[in-house]
């Protein structure tokens, strides 16, 4: 048997057996910006109904980040390009923005936030 056909079902089978059988979580990208948004809260359910456990928000928006506040959906937020710089520059403007953007939403037990 040559050399790459030896290669081709070795490397065939390392694959197949490690494919996971089971996926750990679900998770979407929520963006706000759309012609006919729906409200947070109806998203919110939304998510939980298909079993959706993870979200990510491109941006803080204080009433999405309120329907999700206890709803055991982990939530990662993003930090808009503009607000980079000035955060990176000054500790206080950036605990300052986590107070503000995270903090604040964060239930009991929800110890996984994510910036």
């Amino acid at each position: 048997m040559s050399t790459t056909v030896s290669s081709f079902i070795f490397f065939f089978f390392f694959t197949i057996f490690n494919i996971p059988s089971v996926s750990e979580a679900i998770g979407v990208n929520w963006g706000t910006m759309a012609s006919h948004p729906l409200s947070p809260v109806k998203v919110v359910k939304l998510l939980k109904s298909n079993n959706i456990n993870k979200v990510k928000l491109f941006d803080a928006k204080p009433d999405v980040l309120q329907a999700l506040s206890g709803s055991n959906i982990g939530v990662t937020v993003g930090v808009p390009n503009v607000m980079l710089k000035s955060l990176n520059s000054s500790r206080k403007a950036a605990d300052s923005w986590v107070h503000d953007n995270v903090t604040r939403y964060v239930s009991n037990g929800g110890g996984a936030a994510k910036i």
